[in-house]
């Protein structure tokens, strides 16, 4: 039986508010029904929107569990911090600012499949860890270390800025037969009626050298 999860994808409250993302899996052939809903509040205006994403049935034993995500180019290295689908269907995130949240259960490091990490692009007393995201550019290693040391590294595909309404959720989220890491902040203007910025950054990554 299907199971219908409420989702609050792509919308990142970046002062100091909870960030909020959409689960997904990669592998198996059940899928779950995914209802994207704008936040803050209930009577927002915008309507809920159903996709499919693949539902992860088997789970293989732990080989890279990732620990550290170090971006030369921009001056980051944060704490990774393991971050779920509640039970209510809203996902769970680092309350630190500084900390970068990796979806789990998910696609991990190494595993084929959309590796999903986020992260407040600020906060109320400053920036925050993914505030310079967006100086990412094509080419640019992201590296991703493991409890034990071992160091795995994307190549930047591109930069990409989306609406909530307009982003490709299957291309982020969904499943996928390369090794991929989509990084996710937010970034445009700010509302202070919506109390959220308008627009979605995500970095589409590949796990490979230079392009």
């Amino acid at each position: 039986m299907k199971k219908k999860i409420s989702l609050y994808i792509l919308v990142i409250f970046c002062l100091g508010l909870a960030s909020l993302f959409a689960s997904q899996s990669n592998n198996g052939n059940e899928k779950k029904d995914v209802v994207l809903e704008a936040l803050p509040t209930p009577t927002a205006a915008s309507q809920p929107t159903k996709i499919k994403i693949m539902k992860k049935t088997d789970v293989l034993p732990v080989k890279f569990m990732p620990d550290v995500i170090t971006i030369p180019s921009i001056s980051v290295k944060a704490k990774l911090k393991k971050v779920a689908v509640l039970d209510n269907g809203q996902m769970d995130v680092p309350k630190d600012t500084q900390l970068a949240g990796l979806l789990y259960p998910g696609t991990l490091p190494g595993e084929k499949g959309n590796v999903i990490i986020d992260g407040h692009v600020d906060s109320y007393t400053g920036p925050a860890i993914f505030f310079n995201l967006k100086k990412l550019k094509r080419g640019d290693p992201i590296i991703v270390t493991s409890l034990k040391g071992n160091k795995l590294t994307y190549t930047v595909e591109s930069v990409e800025i989306f609406k909530p309404k307009e982003a490709p959720l299957e291309r982020i989220f969904g499943k996928s037969d390369d090794y991929r890491l989509n990084l996710i902040t937010c970034t445009g203007r700010y509302s202070r009626k919506k109390k959220e910025h308008e627009q979605r950054l995500v970095i589409f990554a590949k796990l490979g050298g230079e392009l």
